[in-house]
């Protein structure tokens, strides 16, 4: 079962090769919807109002650790399959020849989205409570010409909103980019 989906999986791609984009696109996609709302809700921001599909895609490269994880639940969901395929040859109990069996491998290549939304969810998770004891990104941001600037943390930016952390008082701010004049970097 398993075996002959991925290979007719794989001769999917083979055949039609421009699948390829797409599916890389969209993964990358909910790579980035997925850290941004496990990123952002511990700051009580729902992304979803704030965000439009191309903000996820961006989102996915401007952390690109996520992708070293998600790298990593594959390879090992690839290692734990092989070593199923070893076991198949030589099963003798019951929960080996279950552990070798085809539908095992296929419940795993099934078990690495959720690994991978593990990954990334704890991943989130620290980053934010990393942002949330004063680590993170500061930024100056002015509102308007010549008006005073502002220093908060930088949690993220969507394609029309800036959004800013302010860990002494815990508070969160929302802005959109036409109200912002200026922002700038502060240099560690």
């Amino acid at each position: 079962m398993s075996d002959d989906f991925n290979d007719r999986f794989y001769a999917i791609f083979r055949e039609h090769p421009a699948l390829l984009v797409s599916a890389l696109y969209v993964a990358a996609s909910v790579v980035g919807m997925f850290w941004s709302w496990a990123y952002l809700r511990a700051f009580g921001i729902n992304v979803f109002n704030y965000a439009q599909v191309t903000d996820f895609l961006i989102a996915s490269l401007k952390e690109p650790f996520t992708w070293v994880l998600v790298v990593l639940a594959i390879l090992m969901v690839k290692a734990d399959n092989a070593y199923s395929m070893r076991v198949e040859k030589r099963a003798k109990t019951r929960w080996f020849r279950w552990y070798g069996s085809p539908h095992y491998r296929f419940i795993n290549n099934l078990g690495v989205i959720a690994l991978i939304g593990v990954f990334i969810f704890v991943y989130a998770t620290l980053e934010a409570d990393d942002t949330q004891d004063g680590g993170g990104r500061v930024v100056d941001v002015t509102f308007e010409a010549g008006g005073e600037s502002r220093s908060a943390t930088l949690l993220g930016t969507t394609g029309q909103f800036l959004f800013l952390y302010d860990p002494m008082t815990e508070r969160v701010d929302i802005h959109p980019f036409e109200n912002v004049h200026a922002i700038s970097f502060q240099t560690d």
